[in-house]
This record gives C-alpha cells, structure tokens and sequence, in this order.
C-alpha cells in the first residue's frame, strides 16, 4: 500500500486509492487508533439509518498510522463544483440545505451526545480562561436539548456529487439539536479557511462567494424547516469556542476568539 496515490488531503487525514471502489481514509502520525474506532462506529451508525453515505469496511493499520477503508464515493465535491461554475452558486446552496434538512429530519440513538461533544471541547479550550469556559458551558447546558441526527462539520467540501449525493466525513457525528449543526456550518462557511493545498485562485474566488452562499443556504434551510435564525444564532457562541481546539489556522483561531469574546461581553451571564 506504500505506492497507494494520495487522492486528497486535509488536516487530519489523507485519502489514499486502496482496493477496487475502496478508499482508506488515513490519519495523520501521531493519532491514535482509538480515532479511527470512534469514526467507523459512528459511520456505520449512520450508514445504517439509510443516509447516503460511503459504506465503512474496516478500521486499518498502515505502520503507526490507523484509519478506516470505505467505500468509494464517486464524483466531486460540491466546493469544487461551484469554484468550477460559480453560476450554480444558488442551486448548490439550495442543494446543500434540502440535504442538511433531510439529515435533521432523521431521529438517531447510539451516537455521541451534542452538549457533552461541545462540552468537553470547551473545557479544553488553551485560548479560554476558566471563567470564560465556566459561563459558556453554563450557557450551552441552557439551550434545547436534541435527539436528531447532526453531521458536526457539514459544508460544501464534505458533500461529494456524482451519481448519488453523498455525504462524507462522519467523525463528528452526534444527536443533538439540528439549530447547533446549523450553527456550526455558518460558522464554517463565513470564517472557516479553505482545506490545505486548495489553489490560490480558489480561494480567492470562494471568498467572494461565501456571502451568497451564506444567505441563500439560510433562506432555503429556514424556508424548508421549522427553525429559525434565532434559534441558530443563539448556538453560536459554544459552537464557535468548541472549534477553538481544533487544528486551524492561527488567523481564523484569531477570528473565534474574537467572536466568543464578544458573546461574552454581551448578554451571556
């Protein structure tokens, strides 16, 4: 497999060909085994409720590196699709919302649970004070609880598009309030970075798009739900400090911190 070529590449993981309609998802040096365990189960979980997403084979071991083999998803990403085609921007977006709605149409049991996930990321925060994660976490422990199937980093470049519609990347699964997963995309999408390796060019051009992107996800989302945008908005905070641990770029990390400190210096007690 020491000859498999690399077909993407993010932060913490490599996609590598493996066997005939196989990819293996493989994590970086240094990750623990424990890792790939929790997303082959969580994958499965999801698989097995009918979601459209990559069927999970086995967890392996590759040297010290582990991950998990899955079922090859044919097409491209739909961040690609639009960076290729920016005229399909609104159809993408609406694309992307009917398919977040289906995922929150979907109750879920034996999936790790929305508050504790974002709970326990809070509490390892380097960049918070203790007094800061204390009044956060308070706050959070306030919000609606869930039981509906959550994706956890649901965005364009974790939606593949070919002969089905597939939604990749599980390993922040939960069950929890559909309002926090939304909450976590918004984020994403208006100040998360692009994926590593993405050309310049590309960037530049999904930067002008974000605000368009943004807006017309929401007015589909909303206009196709129950949910409001103040129900989104009031999970922005705990959301927003639990991306805090993970690895990002120092300038979007910046960003964050700034926006969480500025809940807290607003009506959060």
């Amino acid at each position: 497999m020491g000859g498999s070529p690399v077909v993407a590449a993010g932060r913490t993981a490599e996609i590598l060909s493996y066997q005939p309609g196989q990819v293996l998802k493989l994590y970086r040096e240094g990750m623990p085994r424990g890792m790939a365990e929790e997303e082959y189960q969580i994958s499965l979980k999801v698989y097995n409720t009918g979601v459209t997403t990559p069927r999970p084979v086995r967890i392996a071991e590759h040297g010290s590196r582990f991950g998990v083999v899955y079922e090859l998803a044919s097409g491209i990403t739909m961040l690609q699709s639009i960076s290729v085609n920016p005229d399909i921007l609104h159809e993408e977006a609406a694309r992307m919302a009917r398919l977040h709605l289906e995922l929150h149409a979907r109750d879920i049991h034996g999936l790790p649970e929305q508050k504790t996930v974002l709970k326990n990321r809070i509490q390892h925060a380097p960049s918070l004070a203790e007094e800061e994660k204390e009044r956060i976490v308070d706050y959070l422990m306030q919000l609606p609880e869930g039981s509906k199937l959550c994706h956890g980093d649901f965005h364009p470049d974790n939606i593949i598009l070919g002969e089905k519609e597939w939604v990749i990347d599980w390993m922040t699964g939960m069950r929890g309030n559909p309002a926090g997963d939304v909450a976590r995309t918004l984020v994403l999408l208006q100040m998360g970075t692009m994926p590593d390796g993405t050309p310049d060019e590309a960037v530049k051009k999904f930067a002008r798009m974000r605000e368009e992107l943004v807006k017309e996800y929401t007015r589909q989302y909303f206009g196709g739900g129950s949910l409001s945008q103040t129900d989104v908005d009031a999970w922005r905070l705990p959301v927003a400090a639990a991306r805090l641990t993970e690895w990002i770029p120092e300038p979007e990390k910046a960003n964050l911190l700034a926006l969480v400190r500025e809940a807290l210096d607003g009506s959060v007690t």
